[in-house]
C-alpha cells in the first residue's frame, strides 16, 4: 500500500511531467524531453577508469594513464551518440481497441520519421514500460491506494528497432495493456529508454499518448429476464414495397393496377405472355427483446450477466435492448449495437463516489428505432 509520502511524490512528478514532456497523440523527442545518465555497466567502467588512472599516477606507467584517458574518450563519445542517437525517435499512437477486463489489451505506437531528422532514424532495442497505467486523479490514486484498481505489473517489453527512415516502411509496436477494473480510462505514462551503442548510457524518457480506452466488464452468466416487445408498427408483415432492391424477400405476383410505379413491374412476365403484374414483398420482421437483471442483484454481478448476454444474442444475430435501472438501449443488432451496449455497461455506475471513468454516468439510448425494412 502506497504512503503519503509516495502519493505526493506521485503527484509532483505527475504534475512536473505535464509541464515538461505534455501529453501528445505524437511525440518528437528533444532536449526537453529526453534523460540521460550512465547505465550500471557505464558506472562499472567509470570506476574502471579512475581505477586505471590512479594506478598509472602511482607506478608513473604512462601506457596505463593513456588507457585511462582512452577510456574516458570512449565515455564522452558514447555520451553525445547515445543521446543523439535517442533524439531522433518519434512515435505516435493509435487509439487503443476496447477490450474486457479479465483480458489483456495493447495500446500500438508508430515509429515515424522525426521531424528534425528525416534522413535518419533511430537504432537499437527500445525497453518500454508503463510508469502510470491509468493517469492519476485525485479519484484514481484512492483506487490504487485502496486496492480496488490492480495497476499492470512493471514489467518491460523489448522492441528491436528495424532502423529504416522510409515512411513506405512505418514500424508498429504492440505494447500490453492490462486494466482489471472497467470503466473509461484515460492512458498514463509510459516509460520508454534506449541504450544504443554500447550500453554505457542509458536515455529515457516519460510519454503520454493522450488515448483513452474502454475496458468493458467481465462477461459471465447471471440472473437475465427476457422480455418480449409487442410488434405493433405493422401489424401486416405483406407489403407493397417501392424500392425492388431492398433486402425484402419476395412474396407474390399482384394485377397491375393504374398509376403504380413501373418499377414494379415485372417485366419477364410482360414481355413472355403480355400480362402486366406488379410485385409484392414480404417484410419479414424479427421479434425484438429487452434483456434486464433485477435491481435487487449487485451491480457488478448485474453488469457483467447483460455483457455476457450481449455478446451471446449478438452472436446469434438476434434483436435485443437493454434495461437496468438509469441504463436504457432500444433495440437493435449488429456489432455496432453491441459496441454500443458493451460501452455503456462498461461506463454504468450507479453510485457517484466511485466515477472510475471521466464520464461514467449511466448512458441512455431510449430513441425507439422503427422497423422499415428487413432485420
Amino acid at each position: 500500500m502506497p504512503t503519503l509520502f509516495t502519493k505526493y511524490f506521485q503527484r509532483r512528478l505527475s504534475t512536473w511531467l505535464d509541464k515538461r514532456v505534455p501529453a501528445s497523440q505524437e511525440h518528437h523527442l528533444n532536449l526537453n524531453s529526453i534523460f540521460i545518465l550512465p547505465s550500471g555497466f557505464g558506472w562499472s567502467f567509470i570506476i574502471l577508469s579512475l581505477c586505471l588512472f590512479l594506478l598509472g599516477t602511482n607506478y608513473q606507467n604512462n601506457l596505463m594513464l593513456l588507457l585511462s584517458y582512452l577510456c574516458l574518450s570512449i565515455m564522452l563519445l558514447t555520451l553525445f551518440y547515445t543521446h543523439q542517437n535517442f533524439a531522433r525517435l518519434a512515435l505516435k499512437a493509435l487509439p487503443p481497441t476496447s477490450f474486457h477486463c479479465n483480458q489483456n489489451g495493447e495500446i500500438q505506437l508508430q515509429v515515424i520519421p522525426h521531424v528534425n531528422a528525416q534522413s535518419k532514424c533511430c537504432n537499437g532495442t527500445l525497453f518500454i514500460k508503463w510508469l502510470t497505467v491509468v493517469r492519476h486523479t485525485d479519484t484514481q490514486l484512492e483506487y490504487l491506494s485502496n486496492g480496488r484498481h490492480a495497476s499492470a505489473p512493471q514489467q518491460s517489453y523489448n522492441f528491436s528497432l528495424i532502423g529504416n527512415s522510409k515512411r513506405e516502411q512505418i514500424q508498429t509496436l504492440n505494447v500490453p495493456l492490462q486494466i482489471s477494473r472497467r470503466g473509461q480510462f484515460i492512458l498514463g505514462r509510459m516509460t520508454i529508454a534506449c541504450d544504443f551503442p554500447l550500453g554505457l548510457y542509458k536515455c529515457w524518457t516519460h510519454l503520454d499518448f493522450d488515448q483513452q480506452v474502454v475496458v468493458y466488464a467481465k462477461p459471465q452468466e447471471g440472473p437475465i429476464t427476457i422480455d418480449k416487445l409487442p410488434n405493433a408498427d405493422e401489424p401486416d408483415s405483406v407489403s407493397e414495397i417501392i424500392d425492388p432492391t431492398s433486402n425484402e424477400d419476395f412474396y407474390a405476383l399482384n394485377d397491375y393496377e393504374i398509376g403504380q410505379p413501373l418499377n414494379r413491374v415485372s417485366w419477364k412476365h410482360v414481355a413472355k405472355n403480355g400480362n402486366w403484374v406488379s410485385k409484392s414483398f414480404t417484410s419479414l420482421q424479427s421479434d425484438s427483446f429487452v434483456l434486464s437483471v433485477p435491481s435487487s442483484e449487485d451491480v457488478e454481478t448485474a453488469v457483467s450477466a447483460l455483457t455476457q448476454a450481449t455478446i451471446s444474442w449478438t452472436t446469434t444475430n438476434r434483436v435485443f435492448g437493454i434495461q437496468y435501472k438509469g441504463l436504457n438501449i432500444a433495440p437493435a443488432q449488429g456489432a455496432k449495437h453491441m459496441g454500443e451496449c458493451l460501452s455503456a455497461l462498461a461506463c454504468f455506475n450507479d453510485s457517484p463516489t466511485l466515477a472510475s471513468a471521466p464520464s461514467s454516468k449511466p448512458v441512455s439510448i431510449s430513441s425507439v428505432q422503427k422497423k422499415t425494412g428487413a432485420y
